[in-house]
């Protein structure tokens, strides 16, 4: 075994660079617009109401760029009519005022919307509380008042639709960041907080004054109350972190009265025939008696979870009285009739929006591989004959990497690896296959992969309100993998290069959202694949709060990005002998850096790379900085040696 000493001697007076920039104006004479690379249906939250003339109808905002707020025939799954809510990404928040008005809750411009039931349009009531970028949920109460929780402060307010003001009933819980649920009773509002351990707070509507609901005791690891439901006077709120369980309260006594495990959520239907309310737990639809707390199964099966329940009805021998209907993630409409037990599935006639690209990286046919944000899927771009194809099922891939003839892919939630032969025919489940997910060890986002030799190395964010991220090695060989948190005490590793053996992390002081950090400065720092230990650690450009890229060049020098500067590592030496400011930040306007820039060399022997929404180009001799692109994020490069970036929900190439 080598025995491997490192000393990380950083030494600034070396070669200081914080000089003027002398960018050149970019000229896009060279880019080509190769369209949208992803269409899908995601819909994480849904309503139910009814039409102008008594019809049924589920009102579901589809994710994409812009969101668009649908109005679906329940009975028949037609679209009846659509919005774009412009500026909104998605809608977790869907609810109906009791003249059923219908309100829209968004991110990520924080933002409440109003639709009337056969209106020909949608009415921006504005954000409700400036700096709140996403709304959670929304509730409302019985005299049409209007209640929602938000991120990133942890707020609940009211929308006053008489008056048209809004209230700040201020933060829930200190510190706290996410209302990930609320739902009123009377004059209160119950607000499920998170995700740096999970809270039930009380709230009265008129005098805003708060009370926390203690959980049992075994619940004090649970990062959130995930979802509230509340059906006469049973309150039905899901904790999880580490359990999906839904606490029964019982308004009358708030006391805890029963426990329903393993629960998919989102939601608990309101009380129908024989006071049953219905929900979804290990992925089968389940009643429950108000009166006697009697769980049952239904047989409707393979549901996942559901985004709101209704009422409806069909007036059919085999739907007669009320019919349960909740829509899906994808739109299909789900029926179950508690008379006679039949069920249908209704595919919904939801358009699939653009979505928002969230990866690119170089397969190992070369060709561009491009993964979605929230709605998830993977898109590849032939170069060769200019032809995009898309492929469905897989989630919100973080990080993609070639290695050897697979694509492993990095996917949110649960930090799930995956792996794609793209000679081979798509079959998800074959080709690509799920190798582990590292969700059990708290890590959620892997952003961070490099081949390292015959190994894969990747570096995780942790779970929300969790710091540590982590190292992990897998052997595609065997199947099996180390783990190994806090390389980097209560930082998370977001970027990797390998040379000789060793691979060189990039950290990030944040964590997962919903909790601060405790440390200061980014680190770079060294693992022996080897010895299969941490070589050393420090920080390469003090005051830096990540360093978000790393490459190296064909001297052998490992080359750095921070969010805006760059610097150069002699690996001989381990010194730090160059660095250079690229782009100002002020690092306390910041919320959290996971992904922040990108760097190669290319065979003409400059650096390329991407940041600050820019497509750059620097001269390693001189560190001259040229601006190739603007309104450009992520990176790649295919086999021909051609630049790809990203507008939104649009692939581009830099022709070279």
């Amino acid at each position: 075994m080598r025995k491997l000493t490192c000393f990380l001697v950083f030494m600034f007076s070396i070669y200081l660079c914080f000089a003027e920039n002398n960018n050149v104006a970019a000229d896009e004479s060279n880019v080509r617009d190769l369209g949208t690379a992803l269409n899908a249906v995601s819909i994480p939250g849904g309503a139910y109401g009814k039409g102008p003339n008594g019809e049924d109808w589920i009102y579901a905002v589809a994710g994409g760029s812009p969101a668009v707020f649908n109005v679906v025939d329940a009975e028949t799954g037609k679209l009846v009519d659509s919005f774009s809510l412009e500026g909104a990404s998605n809608s977790w928040a869907v609810t109906v005022d009791p003249d059923g008005n219908v309100y829209m809750g968004t991110y990520t411009n924080g933002t409440l919307y109003r639709y009337e039931p056969g209106s020909d349009h949608i009415e921006n009531l504005g954000t409700p509380l400036p700096g709140e970028s996403f709304i959670w949920r929304l509730s409302s109460d019985n005299e049409g008042r209007i209640y929602g929780g938000t991120y990133p402060s942890g707020k609940v307010f009211q929308y006053n639709p008489e008056t048209g003001e809004f209230r700040d009933y201020g933060q829930m819980v200190e510190g706290q960041q996410y209302v990930r649920s609320i739902d009123i009773y009377k004059d209160k509002a119950y607000a499920g907080v998170g995700t740096n351990g999970a809270n039930l707070v009380e709230l009265d509507i008129n005098t805003g004054e708060t009370k926390e609901i203690p959980l049992p005791d075994k619940y004090s690891e649970a990062s959130n109350v995930y979802d509230i439901s509340i059906a006469r006077n049973k309150m039905f709120a899901r904790v999880t972190g580490g359990v999906s369980t839904i606490l029964v309260y019982d308004l009358k006594t708030m006391e805890v009265i029963d426990e329903i495990e393993d629960a998919n959520g989102l939601d608990v239907s309101s009380a129908g025939p024989q006071n049953n309310v219905y929900l979804i737990r290990n992925e089968q639809l389940f009643s429950y008696n108000l009166n006697t707390l009697e769980l049952k199964a239904t047989g409707f099966t393979d549901l996942f979870s559901a985004r709101g329940f209704g009422w409806i009805n069909l007036g059919t021998k085999e739907f007669p009285g009320k019919t349960l209907a909740s829509i899906a993630w994808n739109g299909d409409i789900r029926k179950y009739n508690p008379i006679t037990g039949n069920t249908e599935i209704t595919p919904g006639q939801i358009e699939g929006e653009p979505v928002e690209i969230q990866s690119l990286t170089q397969g190992p046919n070369g060709n561009i591989f491009v993964g979605g944000y929230f709605s998830g899927g993977l898109a590849e771009y032939d170069y060769t004959t200019d032809q995009l194809t898309e492929y469905k099922g897989l989630g919100q891939i973080e990080g993609m990497v070639a290695h050897h003839d697979q694509l492993y892919m990095g996917i949110y939630t649960g930090a799930h690896l995956y792996s794609y032969n793209p000679d081979e025919p798509y079959e998800l489940g074959v080709n690509p296959v799920e190798h582990f997910s590292l969700k059990d060890k708290e890590q959620d986002r892997p952003f961070a992969m490099v081949s390292a030799g015959d190994k894969l190395a990747i570096g995780t964010v942790p779970d929300y309100g969790k710091l540590g991220g982590a190292l992990t090695i897998f052997d595609p060989a065997t199947n099996n993998y180390s783990f190994h948190r806090n390389i980097v005490e209560n930082q998370s590793v977001i970027s990797l290069a390998y040379k000789d053996g060793l691979v060189y992390g990039g950290t990030s002081v944040w964590g997962g959202l919903g909790i601060q950090p405790t440390e200061e400065e980014a680190q770079l720092f060294i693992w022996d694949m080897e010895s299969g230990q941490k070589v050393s650690e420090a920080v390469p450009v003090p005051g830096e709060k990540a360093v978000s890229a790393l490459t190296f060049d064909d001297e052998g020098n490992l080359w750095g990005l921070t969010s805006g500067v760059l610097f150069k590592y002699d690996t001989q030496t381990n010194q730090v002998v160059q660095v250079k400011e690229l782009y100002s930040l002020n690092w306390d306007a910041v919320g959290h850096l996971w992904r922040g820039g990108f760097l190669t060399f290319d065979a003409d022997g400059y650096l390329y790379g991407q940041t600050h929404n820019e497509l750059f180009k620097v001269d390693p001799q001189t560190l001259e900085k040229e601006t190739l692109v603007d309104d450009a994020s992520l990176f790649a490069q295919d086999a021909e040696g051609n630049f790809y970036f990203a507008r939104d929900h649009k692939l581009y190439q830099y022709q070279r």
